[in-house]
């Protein structure tokens, strides 16, 4: 049967349905509804995942461990070294009432299934036609192995048992509906026709059975749809939406979940409605705090950007200060300090050359202690006038100015016009004698 192929490398094809397991569960899913099995099974999603694992492991023992392919005869005559956990688990199904029919119908669709699954494995037409004979060996051997078992008289098979297994399933229905009874969330089983089924303890001591159960339950939640279809289109599935369905300020996280992903055979829905008031409100007041305090950010961002404005405006003004006193000062030296300083250097007479220092160490004095400079009256006035003034301010009259000068009295009484007129002192009753004494060292 294995041809070319080794059981090493059957084995390896053969692993990749591990990948597949979804796509089985839809191809097992598919052919049980065919076949009409599929309404009266309670297989769950676990269950068959579990079935899967417990037909592959025989094979995988065979091929990987023992590097054999046994014969039809050898698994008939051996089926306690590899058939034993596939058997019981055919006799559990028995005892919660299966019978061989069913259990036989739903082991060929699953057979099927899984031959469905090796035609999308990635190996050669040959290959795959290898493992899907080797499967199909597996499947009738077992097939044989459960018809015999059933058929068998076997004394653990009794009534006592039978009602026993009816008493586990009765306590597992009981404690399973005691659960979703106990709970607070709102729980609602809706058909695929989109009507409520059934509904938890929370839902009857909030609302009436009678306006639950056989409704829409768009039409008792109040929310969009008008089919399951739309419904999913709005509401789908693994999100939460909130929605505040009843006539209170209650506001509920809405979870729709298919029970298919539990059970193959049930095409129910199942609505959760979890109360998230409390949450709700929190974060609406942490929403209006944060609200809030984003506004006092933006205000106090205009602020510092009304204050940063008012800086640069201060220090462009400071600049433009700075840069008028530094041009003022500049302006001073080249007509004050610089003048002074020119006229020292080509000054004979000791006592005007005192008045030029007079004038510069002022002069710098100012400018070190960032007072104004002053217009110094002996910059205004000619060597031959400070000369004159200095005579008049020791008290000289104007004829012994002119004999000690060596000019003429015309010539005197011309310069001391003009140091009344440079002096300010033109047409005003000022002595030149007072203004020059007053002015002192200045002069």
């Amino acid at each position: 049967m294995m041809g070319t192929l080794s059981p090493h490398m059957c084995w390896e094809l053969l692993a990749g349905i591990v990948n597949k397991k979804e796509y089985f569960l839809e191809r097992w899913t598919v052919r049980m509804q065919e076949a009409g099995y599929l309404q009266h099974t309670t297989a769950k999603r676990f269950d068959c995942l579990q079935a899967l694992d417990e037909f592959l492991e025989p094979v995988r023992v065979h091929l990987v461990q023992e590097s054999m392919v046994p014969g039809f005869p050898w698994l008939i005559q051996h089926q306690g070294e590899w058939g034993r956990f596939l058997i019981e688990s055919a006799r559990r199904h028995r005892l919660r009432g299966v019978d061989a029919e069913l259990f036989l119908g739903c082991f060929k669709t699953f057979v099927h299934s899984l031959l469905d699954v090796v035609e999308q494995l990635n190996g050669s037409h040959k290959s795959i036609r290898v493992v899907q004979r080797l499967i199909s060996l597996y499947g009738d051997a077992l097939e044989v192995l459960f018809v015999a078992d059933w058929t068998r008289a076997l004394p653990d098979i009794t009534a006592k048992k039978l009602d026993e297994a009816n008493r586990l399933v009765t306590f597992e229905k009981c404690r399973f509906e005691n659960i979703l009874n106990s709970t607070s969330d709102l729980i609602f089983v809706v058909g695929s026709d989109g009507l409520v089924s059934s509904v938890n303890m929370a839902v009857r001591a909030l609302l009436p059975e009678e306006e639950v159960v056989g409704v829409p339950i768009w039409d008792s939640l109040a929310i969009e749809g008008r089919s399951i279809e739309e419904l999913m289109k709005f509401y789908p599935v693994g999100m939460s939406s909130e929605i505040s369905p009843f006539d209170n300020e209650n506001i509920y996280h809405l979870q729709i979940n298919p029970m298919r992903s539990v059970s193959l055979a049930s095409d129910e829905f199942m609505i959760m409605l979890i109360n998230v008031t409390a949450q709700a409100m929190q974060r609406e007041t942490l929403e209006r705090i944060v609200s809030e305090r984003t506004e006092e950010l933006r205000k106090e961002k205009e602020q510092l950007e009304e204050m940063n404005i008012t800086l640069r405006n201060v220090l462009q003004s400071i600049d433009r200060e700075r840069g008028e006193f530094f041009d003022g000062v500049s302006l001073k030296i080249n007509n004050l300090v610089l003048p002074a300083l020119e006229r020292l250097e080509f000054e004979d007479d000791l006592s005007i050359r005192k008045g030029y220092v007079t004038v510069v160490r002022d002069q710098l004095a100012r400018l070190a202690s960032g007072n104004a400079l002053s217009d110094p009256l002996l910059l205004k006035l000619t060597p031959m006038e400070n000369k004159v003034s200095q005579f008049i301010q020791a008290g000289h009259a104007s004829k012994d100015i002119a004999h000690s000068l060596n000019l003429s009295l015309e010539t005197v009484q011309t310069h001391r016009k003009n140091i009344r007129r440079k002096l300010g002192l033109h047409g005003k009753s000022v002595s030149l004698y007072a203004h020059l004494k007053t002015m002192g060292a200045t002069t």
